[in-house]
């Protein structure tokens, strides 16, 4: 694998992987606390989404009614056709999620997937900001529109309400052989998409602190950090109100999980006075990188991924903590939303990342947890080969980011769960932090 390719810049340099390695073991002494997974059912593609009620709101079932995965059991009528690929697919992502090749001028995962299926695939790196995105995406989807993609990314809280509007298209888990093969247990039957019946994994991370010791003139543990008035203007937070919201809540004592709609709003009060007193350089999407990678902020909300190729590709200086009050678990997820006319090549362009292969290049680039059994394994081999063959810049990275491609034991003991909220909590807490987000 000696000719890994960065997105961001140059060859990785030794100390610059040094440095990585006293990251993960800082990462590692903090952590995220696990829902407690149960095996997957055995879903089937003939669930429907949930119907929309006439105020545009979708039927919620009783106590007493059954759920897609309830009802997904045999009924003695015949199986539907297998969908088949048409031969093109579109699959919008978030920036720096998976390798670009300046070479080539291509992303090489994306050339390989089109030479083993044989299906023409459009990569976007069009996701920014989780709510940005879906604003842009809804009016479509309302109208029954294709939206213009056939596969997207979001991360699992917007899973859940693009789930409750019945904005996606349950999965034909026939079409997914090497995701229930080779899924990890964590990652089945979460929160937000009871037994996967929508959507599956694509990465996993941390919301933490990412920041520049040379900028901070000191180390970074807490969230109150990112309040100090030494840090005014240098400081930057995410503009996804989940995130900012629950770690700012976490910062209280409180556990986001169980938050009020008051303590939402003693979490406004908190950021709304450093805002108002200009601590915050920006409140950012995914474009964060950019700025605490040049320097223009010293310490910023960070997501652990990121930090991790920002380190070995773009400043060697930077570090990524989860605060001592804790941190937050995200995992971003592939989902096929209504009107896609490539169905059948969405989940092919699905299951090709649940193949081992696939998964240990993917992660050995991006570096964030992966969903996919047996990956940080093979990453490990892939590291003693490297090291066999004389590579050794090569095989430290790799040792590196095995420890980094699943969460520790001590991180899921540790880290914590977001706020399910119902949609009348989340238009409160939306207008809270409205109010810090706009002058």
């Amino acid at each position: 694998m000696s000719s890994f390719e960065p997105i961001h810049g140059t060859t990785v340099r030794w100390r610059q992987v040094t440095a990585l390695a006293s990251m993960v073991l800082l990462v590692t002494s903090c952590g995220i606390a696990a829902q407690s997974p149960t095996p997957l059912a055995t879903p089937v593609a003939t669930t429907s989404a949930p119907s929309a009620s006439p105020t545009g709101e979708p039927a919620t079932p009783g106590p007493d009614e059954p759920t897609p995965m309830e009802t997904a059991e045999p009924t003695g009528t015949p199986e539907p056709p297998l969908p088949t690929p048409t031969g093109q697919v579109v699959f919008g992502n978030w920036p720096a999620y998976m390798q670009f090749s300046r070479r080539t001028g291509s992303f090489p995962m994306i050339d390989k997937f089109e030479a083993d299926t044989g299906i023409d695939a459009t990569y976007l790196e069009d996701v920014n900001d989780n709510s940005e995105f879906f604003n842009i995406i809804q009016p479509d989807l309302a109208l029954g529109n294709h939206t213009g993609y056939d596969l997207i990314v979001l991360s699992d809280w917007m899973i859940e309400r693009m789930i409750r509007l019945g904005y996606v298209q349950p999965l034909d888990y026939r079409l997914l052989p090497n995701f229930q093969a080779n899924a990890h247990e964590l990652y089945l039957d979460p929160w937000y998409d009871p037994g996967n019946v929508y959507s599956i994994p694509w990465q996993a991370g941390i919301v933490g602190i990412g920041y520049n010791p040379t900028l901070t003139g000191r180390e970074i543990t807490t969230f109150d950090d990112l309040l100090d008035p030494q840090f005014a203007g240098r400081t930057g937070m995410f503009s996804e109100m989940i995130d900012t919201m629950c770690l700012t809540i976490l910062s209280q004592g409180v556990e986001c999980a169980d938050a009020t709609i008051d303590d939402a709003g003693r979490a406004r009060e908190k950021l709304l006075e450093a805002a108002d007193r200009g601590q915050f350089r920006a409140f950012y999407g995914n474009d964060y990188y950019d700025a605490l990678a040049a320097g223009n902020l010293a310490l910023t909300m960070a997501w652990s991924g990121d930090i991790s190729q920002m380190k070995l590709f773009d400043n060697p200086d930077v570090e990524f903590v989860v605060p001592d009050t804790g941190g937050l678990l995200f995992v971003d997820n592939m989902i096929i939303p209504n009107g896609t006319p490539h169905f059948a090549d969405a989940h092919v362009m699905m299951d090709f990342w649940y193949d081992l292969d696939n998964a240990v290049t993917q992660t050995e680039w991006v570096g964030y947890f992966s969903p996919v059994s047996g990956v940080p394994e093979r990453v490990l081999e892939d590291s003693a080969t490297a090291l066999a063959e004389g590579d050794e810049e090569w095989a430290m990275q790799l040792e590196v980011i095995s420890q980094t491609a699943f969460p520790t034991e001590e991180q899921l003991a540790l880290i914590h769960d977001y706020k399910i909220l119902t949609e009348e909590e989340e238009r409160t807490w939306n207008n809270l932090f409205n109010e810090v987000v706009i002058d």
